[in-house]
């Protein structure tokens, strides 16, 4: 074998080449230091601290973290050096100062903030940010890239064609073109059409009926034989990882009103759907003959609680988040005013401070409440005056400002409970109106009327007209009671005597004792009974609205425009020529199986799950382009999200990514090439969020009524 030279006859052998590689690249990162280090000496020398002047601070939000905490941003000579919280604002200084306070006495005050957010300036100065377009240069993946002006890339992406000729293997392969997808553009079709396609799917149209009515437009359908699959559009899918406030009402508003499209989606299940669920289905009201959502998210009261458990979560790690409820427990922990216990597989940060911790098996949440909830239940420690209050008229009768469906009827079938029993079901009002038992005799109820209190009896098991029913608060109890105590708590993990001390202190606080819970307690298959077994608690003992107890939260000025008294609604106006986006969803996502054109066609099972009580179902999109089903879609737009890396199995998402078959275009924004859009066909960078323009909602820990502005 010839020997191969490791030095060439003239120049430098390949280790002298890398060792003056090396030493020339670390030359000029420690340049980059050194200018840095230089500008910040510069300032020094002057005996002068240059940062606490009001012409160095900018105030911004942050976006490390979905807490959003309000900060200062320090500039030196017009490079972010340092960052700091806002003194202005409650979540990073509590007491916050005045707003009257001067903007130059403000600058010389530092609020907190905690590292992540500190870590700001890393992010922003990342030296992998991309700052051009790029375009894919070889297949998906690998990682080969070239430089297209801007106005190149829209153009492409737009009209489509042989877009990878240079791509070896794809020389012949034609990319869908958005201008191909967006085939349903009248606005008034598009409505019409909506609402024909869901009844075919229905049983209310027929499919002959529909192929007659629109015969001249069954061209603009995925699939003319299952019109509530919707039109063409559909098949352009965006889908956000978190879309922050302000981005995320535009791009809707454009996605279904200006595109057409139903599949818009954001990254709430793999996030805190299950939470947000199990809040909103136990808040929901019944007016107008209809269930409205109620609250998807709520918190204690923590300048006024005196007894907490948080149930996988705490005040000094995540949740909403440290810089806010880590000042705000501790002064009132070391004040003696708030105890707390913590219910968590692990001793988190939050649990080393708590009076008791209670180690739960993991997912074993539920199971400890309902043990909490049957020792309440068998020593009557709950609010028997707030849980008799049956409609909004009792409610205000006895000072409270809520009243829950406690008391309410609930027909019992074979399999359990069905629905709540109408008035109109045994003769003795209407079909909106519900029952209770006072006293042994059935009255109707309206939840809302405001001049008839009715309150009723809280266990009750019968047969009304051949009917059998229980009152929901009987349902409760017989399923907490199905258990001893000890098997509650051997399902949970806990001893029986911690679980009956802590139930106890619960109980002895009364309205001012809140179970707060977030992801910890609900990121399980069975997640959402959890949360409704801790809500549970906080409804025994009465505390909803209370000073202390569970609080909505200030709440802000929603950027759309539609809260009361906004001028410019963007919601429901101000949108010539808007479309109605249509169709079953790509998730399947609020849509019942047995509403579609595919159930009649097919029966069961279904091909893929279906979800009627969820939305943005994050992990599942992907997946369902990859099965094409529904239908297949031809264009994916990614922003600001990482669904190979954030959800389960990765690796069965990056093979539908490269699939060309099953997503013929794809593109992404991202401020580096991440772990999922390094697969896209078309890169375009996007601002870091110290860079852009943001409206952040507030935390419902917060009491006050306020709304951030981000700025750059």
């Amino acid at each position: 074998m010839k020997e191969i030279k490791d030095k060439p006859d003239k120049g430098m052998t390949r280790r002298e080449f890398f060792k003056t590689s090396a030493l020339l690249g670390g030359s000029g990162a420690l340049a980059q230091i050194l200018s840095s280090c230089a500008t910040v000496q510069k300032h020094v020398e002057t005996g002068k601290y240059a940062l606490n002047k009001v012409e160095n601070s900018i105030y911004s939000v942050c976006l490390q973290c979905h807490t959003d905490c309000p900060i200062k941003v320090k500039i030196l000579d017009g490079v972010a050096v340092k960052i700091d919280g806002n003194p202005y604002s409650m979540q990073t200084m509590n007491p916050a100062i005045p707003y009257e306070t001067n903007i130059e006495e403000a600058a010389k005050i530092d609020g907190g903030l905690c590292p992540k957010g500190q870590a700001g300036i890393q992010s922003l100065y990342d030296p992998y940010r991309i700052t051009k377009v790029l375009k894919r240069a070889g297949k998906r993946g690998e990682n080969k890239w070239q430089v297209i002006p801007f106005e190149q890339a829209i153009k492409e992406i737009v009209e489509g064609g042989k877009l990878f000729a240079h791509v070896p293997g794809e020389e012949n392969r034609v990319v869908p073109g958005l201008k191909d997808l967006f085939k349903l553009r009248d606005p008034a079709l598009a409505k019409k059409m909506a609402k024909d396609a869901m009844n075919v799917g229905k049983g209310k149209m027929s499919l002959k009926d529909f192929k007659k009515k629109y015969r001249r437009h069954l061209d603009k359908l995925i699939n003319p034989d299952h019109p509530d699959l919707g039109p063409v559009n559909n098949q352009f899918v965006f889908l956000a990882g978190r879309i922050e406030h302000g981005r995320k009402e535009f791009a809707k508003r454009w996605m279904l009103g200006g595109f057409g499209s139903i599949n818009w989606y954001e990254h709430t299940t793999i996030c805190e759907q299950s939470h947000h669920i199990a809040y909103a289905r136990m808040t929901d009201q019944y007016k107008d003959g209809k269930w409205s959502k109620g609250k998807d998210h709520m918190k204690p009261d923590l300048y006024n609680s005196e007894f907490v458990i948080f149930f996988g979560t705490g005040a000094f790690e995540a949740n909403f988040g440290p810089p806010y409820l880590a000042n705000l427990v501790t002064n009132r922990l070391v004040t003696g005013e708030l105890k707390f216990a913590v219910a968590d597989p692990r001793l988190s940060k939050t649990a080393a401070k708590a009076w008791k911790w209670l180690p739960v098996k993991p997912g074993g949440d539920g199971a400890l409440a309902y043990a909490m909830i049957r020792w309440m239940l068998e020593n009557e420690k709950y609010d028997k005056t707030y849980l008799s209050n049956a409609n909004k008229a009792a409610a205000k009768k006895d000072n409270e400002t809520t009243w829950t469906n406690a008391t309410w009827l609930v027909k019992i079938e074979d399999d359990g409970p069905a629905g709540f029993l109408r008035a109109s079901d045994i003769g003795l009002g209407s079909k909106d109106e519900f029952v209770v038992m006072h006293r042994g005799k059935p009255i109707g109820v309206d939840p809302y009327d405001e001049n008839k209190p009715v309150e009723g009896d809280l266990l009750y098991t019968g047969t009304i007209r051949g009917i059998k029913v229980k009152t929901a608060f009987q349902i409760l109890y017989d399923y907490a009671t199905s258990k001893a105590l000890e098997d509650w708590a051997a399902e949970a993990g806990v001893p029986v005597q911690d679980i009956t001390t802590v139930a106890a202190e619960f109980s002895r606080h009364g309205k001012k004792s809140v179970a707060e819970l977030y992801r910890g307690a609900v990121q399980h298959t069975n997640g959402y009974y959890n949360g409704q077994a801790i809500i549970t608690l906080n409804l025994l003992v009465g505390n909803p609205d209370w000073k202390g107890g569970l609080s909505k939260g200030g709440g802000h000025w929603h950027e759309d425009g539609s809260k009361k008294g906004q001028p410019f609604n963007l919601k429901s106006g101000l949108h010539p020529g808007k479309l109605t986006a249509f169709g079953h969803r790509l998730s399947r996502e609020k849509a019942h199986y047995e509403d579609s054109t595919l159930y009649q066609k097919d029966g069961y099972p279904a091909k893929r799950p279906w979800f009627p009580h969820t939305s943005n179902v994050y992990q599942e999109v992907i997946p369902s382009a990859q099965d094409g089903y529904p239908y297949p879609i031809k264009a994916l737009f990614l922003h600001k999200g990482t669904p190979a890396f954030a959800a389960p199995a990765g690796d069965r998402m990056i093979r539908a990514l490269v699939d060309l078959d099953k997503i013929p275009l794809f593109f992404a924004c991202d401020i580096v090439i991440g772990e999922t859009s390094m697969y896209a066909d078309y890169l375009f960078p996007d601002t870091a969020i110290w860079e852009r323009w943001g409206t952040p909602h507030i935390t419902p820990a917060c009491p006050v009524k306020q709304s951030k502005v981000r700025q750059p």
